[in-house]
């Protein structure tokens, strides 16, 4: 059983088990964010930091169908998995996308502190006056594998739900990693408000140059809107069927990450090949052979490292 497991159940068996559980507003919020969306990815550098640094004026647009699912949910976590849809009713496909796993009074906090070569996490244990009445939401790769993770508390303010988390360090985004080699990391304050046609997801990023030999500096601010409006689409049968033969490996391979990455110690980091094998093209193996999903994840656990 893992840290955040016992956690779960200490709460539940404790004396003030009705003041440790979960609120039912900020449960209800997660799950409003699941359904079927047309998503609108927005994002555009709105000032210079550096005085060398000239921002890019051209923004950044894209658009997608991508139907949200509960996949767990129990007192303490609830976890939501985002798959795209492409195609039409002919001829589609089901990419699986980024996941949140929401877990309520969460000791432990995961902190990036790696670069794309290396793949490093450090992990922060903290107290329960900190956590008390908080959410984690950790953010994951389409392999499951950690990106980031933030903690902050819902508010219900008149007729609005709303999550914001601390500042919290995440790796480059996809949309830029193989573009850019001019920044590091961000710096990225998350925003979810739930809106009477779906919610959207707002950052607020600071871009930083973090590198060996030179002192730390801001390069840019990029400001960040996905909307995520709900809509009728055939989309959510074709998500529904797809997961539906997925979920047993995915559900295998999560667990295993969440397992590692909630050991003691004070880093976590994995390799993206071991032995000369890629991860990404072992995942496209243990894919094809779904009913494996125990073997593969002896597999991945041979990419993960932890430092005590």
């Amino acid at each position: 059983m893992n840290i955040k497991h016992l956690f779960a159940t200490a709460c539940l068996i404790s004396p003030l088990s009705a003041e440790t559980l979960a609120p039912h507003q900020d449960r209800e919020a997660i799950r409003s964010l699941a359904g079927t969306y047309r998503v609108d990815f927005d994002f555009h550098e709105s000032y210079s930091l550096d005085p060398k640094y000239k921002i890019k004026t051209q923004p950044y647009h894209e658009e997608a169908i991508e139907v949200v699912k509960i996949v767990e949910d129990t007192p303490t976590r609830i976890t939501l998995q985002h798959l795209l849809v492409v195609g039409d009713e002919k001829e589609n496909s089901v990419i699986k996308h980024w996941a949140q796993v929401w877990t309520w009074n969460d000791p432990i906090l995961l902190e990036y502190n790696g670069s794309e070569d290396n793949q490093k996490w450090t992990i922060i244990q903290q107290s329960p006056e900190k956590v008390t009445g908080t959410w984690t939401q950790l953010v994951t790769s389409v392999d499951d594998s950690p990106r980031y993770e933030g903690r902050g508390k819902w508010t219900h303010e008149k007729n609005t739900a709303t999550w914001i988390s601390e500042p919290t360090r995440r790796p480059l985004p996809r949309r830029e990693y193989s573009k850019r080699e001019d920044y590091d990391y961000l710096l990225v304050r998350n925003k979810h408000v739930i809106t009477p046609t779906g919610w959207i997801h707002q950052q607020d990023n600071t871009k930083v140059v973090s590198r060996e030999g030179e002192p730390n500096r801001n390069l840019c601010q990029e400001y960040g809107l996905n909307q995520y409006t709900r809509v009728e689409h055939q989309a959510t049968a074709i998500a529904n069927q797809w997961w539906q033969e997925k979920q047993p490996f995915w559900d295998v391979i999560r667990t295993t990450w969440l397992n590692e990455m909630n050991k003691p110690g004070k880093t976590f980091t994995y390799e993206t090949a071991s032995n000369g094998k890629l991860l990404s093209k072992k995942f496209r193996e243990w894919e094809k052979n779904p009913q494996q999903a125990q073997q593969a994840a002896q597999e991945l656990l041979t990419f993960i490292s932890r430092k005590p």
